[in-house]
């Protein structure tokens, strides 16, 4: 296995909480002559965030579970656990998915890097996979060349791009990031550093948390103050994230304050209260979204599970939605080139917008958002939309270098650790 992808933190949690009927009907009715579709599912464990794994599972039934699909036997969900998702475990269980229980698809939250190193699994098997994750990883090409390999993301390495330039062309030239070791092993960072500079700025500081940095924050604020750098980037995730934020406002810094959508999300925007204010990100959803789509998935989410949708929510549910939409237009031919076939040519409308695969890549497309936390009338905080955004094209050049088997990175999703 290479070097680069070895960070793992092993240990054990499992996804709990049970399935109920679907809360929405959308499109065509899946007709399969009897044949039920047995859809695998590799599912990543998190210790930090354990009710991310159940927010993905949530919006996924939902999204698939079109016209009673479930009810009527036409689809079937089999779950594996992959603990942290190194290619050894993922391929053992995706293997035993397709002897096993021979099913016509595979979909997971997986590391980009551990799809291009299991690709070739599937590939030899002709049978699609279907696989998500933060976005914390460039593609690389053996994934973008495997006809058989679908990738879905909520962009971060794109959103870090965007958030270095518009970093540098608001601000300033000297751009500060604060990030810790767990943070640091992804692509994502580095494609901020690309941002800054592609937009004529500088990097004069990096920040690093490590695991035993008891006085991190109190230094990293004195040394803030001191260098007054023209913004700062928080690429942290959790409580990590919070107690920064939380200290540039009552330090009184003054810097602007950039972060990555899942630092600002609903419940962590009500921890920061007042330290929330006009904080920057960009994200590929925004909760508030006017759109009929957004706006009915929100509700009945809201009203279904009894709680607000996430990030990892709605990037279930629009997966879902892919499958679903693929598989009806497959006019009952399940063959697995068939659906790989379909999913190739899928263009739907999701609470993210109007989304498609990339018949060149097998990437999901869609929009980015800049972002704006606000206190709304309620006093409460929410993330008001700046200006959409489009992000750069997974083929683009200046990405190539990040196709390679030497720069460091993390084998496990991002957030699942």
């Amino acid at each position: 296995m290479n070097s680069r992808r070895n960070f793992l933190r092993i240990a054990g949690a499992g996804v709990t909480g049970s399935f109920l009927q679907p809360f929405a009907s959308n499109g065509a009715v899946l007709k399969t002559k009897g044949q039920k579709i047995k859809i695998g599912v590799l599912m990543p464990q998190s210790i930090e965030h354990p009710g991310l794994p159940v927010s993905f599972m949530n919006g996924f039934r939902s999204g698939i579970d079109q016209h009673g699909a479930f009810k009527k036997n036409r689809i079937e969900l089999i779950t594996e656990m992959v603990n942290f998702g190194t290619p050894h475990i993922v391929k053992e269980k995706s293997q035993k998915l397709m002897v096993e229980n021979n099913v016509d698809l595979v979909v997971g939250i997986l590391n980009s890097e551990v799809a291009s190193h299991v690709g070739e699994t599937f590939k030899n098997a002709k049978l699609p996979a279907f696989f998500v994750n933060s976005g914390e990883s460039y593609p690389v090409n053996e994934i973008k060349n495997n006809r058989y390999l679908f990738l879905n993301s909520l962009n971060l390495y794109q959103a870090a791009f965007h958030s270095g330039q518009y970093a540098v062309e608001k601000f300033g030239k000297e751009i500060a990031i604060i990030t810790s070791f767990y943070d640091s092993g992804y692509d994502a960072l580095f494609t901020f550093r690309q941002g800054v500079e592609a937009a004529g700025g500088d990097i004069p500081d990096t920040y690093l948390m490590g695991e035993n940095s008891d006085d991190f924050v109190a230094d990293t604020m004195a040394k803030l103050n001191e260098s007054k750098p023209d913004a700062v980037y928080v690429f942290m995730h959790g409580t990590a994230a919070e107690d920064i934020i939380r200290s540039l406002h009552i330090n009184a810094l003054k810097l602007p304050v950039l972060t990555t959508a899942f630092a600002v999300e609903e419940e962590r925007l009500l921890h920061l209260g007042e330290a929330a204010e006009n904080i920057l990100s960009v994200s590929s959803w925004n909760r508030s979204s006017d759109s009929d789509e957004n706006r009915q998935f929100v509700d009945l989410y809201t009203k279904h599970w009894k709680k607000s949708p996430d990030l990892f929510s709605v990037l279930g549910y629009e997966s879902g939605m892919i499958i679903y939409d693929s598989l009806t237009r497959c006019k009952q031919n399940f063959t697995s080139e068939n659906i790989a076939d379909h999913l190739r040519s899928c263009s739907i409308k999701s609470p993210r917008g109007k989304v498609f695969i990339h018949q060149d890549s097998g990437i999901v497309n869609n929009q980015l958002y800049l972002n704006k936390s606000t206190r709304m009338l309620s006093g409460s905080y929410g993330n008001q939309v700046l200006q959409a955004i489009s992000p750069v094209n997974e083929f683009e050049e200046r990405f190539a270098m990040l196709d390679n088997d030497y720069r460091s990175g993390w084998l496990n999703p991002y957030l699942f650790v």
